[in-house]
């Protein structure tokens, strides 16, 4: 009986819909009319909310399950229709090159604004935060180079690998020096007109890329692409620190340096504890094959 009433919510009928969105429209009337005539909060006020929440819920859940296929049926073929968009289609290594170089220039694009920012304004934070986006935008580049020349050489791979994590564990120092810097009172700063806007969006961006590269390439046995991985969370990590400091020196009181501290310090030890993932690994992976070498001898 229950998995017939799921199923029945999981694939709705127009019968099954009809009645729903009649129900709904019923309950948020009700909840105006209460909140218009009975100002004073009750248990049926409480108890409209919770239903009104879930009914906007599934109303988004079914729009969702059928226009969004469909949605997408359209935008598909569209993109058919031209050659680049259907080569993002279709070639699957040509989709990775196009996305891997849209977030190559944005992030660059972002380094060079912070950049510009910090040198009109004289700002120490914004040149800091352009000099660490830097450093990880120059690793990624390397890696992907390496990557690329050493295509079918798995023990260059090896190294670069193991020179990312050395690389990581250097990186700790670096962001130590930046927790110290923004809980120095001062080094306060403020981000003009609308561009805290700019700093979340950026930041929203690179968790959720991070998030997708990390789902997608979980069974990746590359290790040039784990390299990659993690340089994107670790900078998805530190682009969350600075969105943080960002809106605390706008919207934060007192307790910022001690929060800014906590955060701070702990994506400092997610990025150590990477390194050091990276370089037991790459010293694993180096006696395997040295066994393996002295077996076949």
């Amino acid at each position: 009986m229950w998995k017939k009433i799921w199923e029945k919510i999981k694939n709705p009928s127009t019968i099954f819909l009809i009645i729903f969105y009649t129900i709904f429209a019923a309950v948020v009337t009700g909840m105006i009319l209460l909140m218009v005539f009975v100002p004073v909060q009750s248990a049926y006020h409480y108890v409209l909310y919770a239903l009104s929440a879930i009914g906007m819920a599934y109303c988004v859940y079914t729009v969702i399950h059928f226009l969004v296929p469909k949605i997408k049926s359209v935008i598909v073929r569209v993109l058919q229709r031209y050659k680049f968009t259907n080569s993002i289609l279709e070639d699957g290594g040509f989709r990775t090159f196009v996305f891997t170089a849209v977030g190559f220039i944005i992030n660059v694009g972002y380094t060079i604004l912070q950049a510009v920012l910090g040198i009109i304004s004289r700002s120490v934070w914004n040149l800091t935060i352009a000099a660490f986006y830097a450093v990880l935008i120059a690793m990624k580049s390397i890696v992907l180079y390496c990557g690329r020349k050493y295509r079918d050489n798995a023990e260059k791979q090896r190294k670069t690998y193991y020179a990312c994590g050395w690389l990581f564990n250097l990186l700790v120092f670096g962001l130590s020096g930046i927790i110290v810097l923004i809980n120095k009172a001062n080094m306060s700063f403020e981000y003009a007109g609308t561009m805290i806007y700019v700093v979340a969006m950026f930041t929203f961006y690179k968790i959720i890329s991070a998030t997708i590269q990390i789902f997608k390439q979980r069974k990746q046995n590359s290790l040039i692409m784990q390299s990659i991985k993690n340089i994107n969370l670790i900078s998805a990590l530190y682009s969350v620190l600075v969105l943080q400091v960002a809106m605390f020196q706008a919207f934060g009181d007192s307790p910022k340096h001690f929060s800014n501290g906590i955060t701070g310090g702990v994506i400092a030890a997610v990025i150590f504890t990477i390194s050091i993932i990276m370089i037991v690994k790459s010293i694993k992976i180096k006696k395997q094959n040295k066994e393996i070498i002295n077996e076949n001898q």
